[in-house]
């Protein structure tokens, strides 16, 4: 059994899906916006340690090939999205469960 740690990667729209989320929940609360990211953080470290616990998903377009689902810990109506390849856990979106996400990902 292999224990070496995932390297992390974030996308450029990862990133600023968070940063939005972010940044709504701050105008609302600071204390909501500090626990989002600190979700956010733990739910990444617990995917860095088991990748598999997402479940896979089924798009149409080629690049989404190998991503899986998470829920953002406390955080339930947000979900992570992301890929294990070579090595690196690839955090690829993160998405509000209500969006659209089969059309965003097929798109894309």
């Amino acid at each position: 059994m292999n224990m070496t740690p995932l390297n992390l990667d974030f996308t450029e729209e990862a990133t600023a899906d968070i940063a939005e989320i972010g940044f709504y929940f701050a105008q609302r609360d600071r204390n909501v916006e500090s626990r989002f990211y600190q979700a956010v953080d733990k739910t990444v470290r617990t995917l860095a340690s088991s990748p598999k616990l997402g479940e896979r998903c089924q798009f149409f377009n080629p690049l989404t090939k190998g991503m899986r689902v998470w829920q953002i810990y406390d955080f339930s109506n947000y979900l992570l999205f992301y890929r294990v390849q070579d090595g690196t856990l690839q955090i690829l979106r993160v998405i509000h469960g209500a969006r659209d996400h089969v059309a965003i990902f097929n798109e894309e």
